[in-house]
Order: C-alpha cells, then sequence, then structure tokens
C-alpha cells in the first residue's frame, strides 16, 4: 500500500532543503498506511457484526421463543455490539492520526511551493513539526 508512496519520498532525498522535514513526510505516509490497514479492519469488524446479527430472528414470535429457551439472541446482539463499538473505536483512532497529520502535510507542502517558486530555503534541525 505504501509503497510506491514510500519510493517516491526516497526522491526526496536529493533536496537538502527538505532534509528538515523528511522524517515528518515519511510519518505522513506511514499514518497513511497505518490508517489504511485500519480501515479494512474497520471493515472486516462491520461485515462480521452483521453476519452475527444475521443468526437473529428478530420476528416477535421467535425472539418471544428465544427468550423461553436458549436465550441466544441478545448474545448474539452483545457480540454484534462489541464489534461495531471496537470498529468505532478503531476509526476514532484513525481520525486522530489523521489529525495530528493535517500540520505536518501543511508545512511540508509549503516548503515544496517556496522550493518551486524558486525562494532560497535552508533546511534548519529543529523548525520540524513536533507531536
Amino acid at each position: 500500500m505504501a509503497g510506491p508512496f514510500w519510493a517516491i519520498a526516497e526522491a526526496l532525498l536529493a533536496y537538502p532543503q527538505l532534509a528538515d522535514l523528511l522524517g515528518e513526510r515519511h510519518r505522513i505516509i506511514g499514518n497513511n498506511w497505518q490508517n489504511a490497514c485500519t480501515a479494512q479492519l474497520i471493515a472486516l469488524y462491520l461485515r462480521r457484526a452483521v453476519a452475527v446479527m444475521e443468526r437473529i430472528e428478530f420476528s416477535p414470535a421467535a425472539l418471544r421463543a428465544d427468550l423461553a429457551g436458549v436465550r441466544s439472541a441478545a448474545c448474539y446482539l452483545y457480540a454484534a455490539a462489541e464489534l461495531i463499538n471496537h470498529a468505532a473505536d478503531l476509526s476514532a483512532t484513525s481520525s486522530v492520526v489523521t489529525h495530528e497529520d493535517e500540520r505536518r502535510w501543511r508545512i511540508f507542502h509549503e516548503r515544496v511551493e517556496q522550493i518551486s517558486a524558486g525562494v532560497s530555503v535552508t533546511a534548519t534541525f529543529g523548525d520540524s513539526v513536533a507531536g
């Protein structure tokens, strides 16, 4: 997934004006890769929640029969809720990572625009994005 972007980022090594931001750019790429994998995992959790819920017959008669017998419908429903809850937690974590990258991306993009415009830029240690 990150393969092509990782290779493209290697080309940035040729620009000393970007040396202080290379770590940030690679972190953005790594975080994007992590978020893509997380999205796949979220999808798996949600698909499994649907499969679990398909085990439940939601008609009133079937629910009454289940309550009078094995009581598995509530267990299936609880399991599906746990899967959905974890998918939501993963989604929230992923959005935090995305938010953290917004400033990194903005600073990197501004530097590239300066270089493209011919503005003299010197990389300075310690000026990269923290956090």
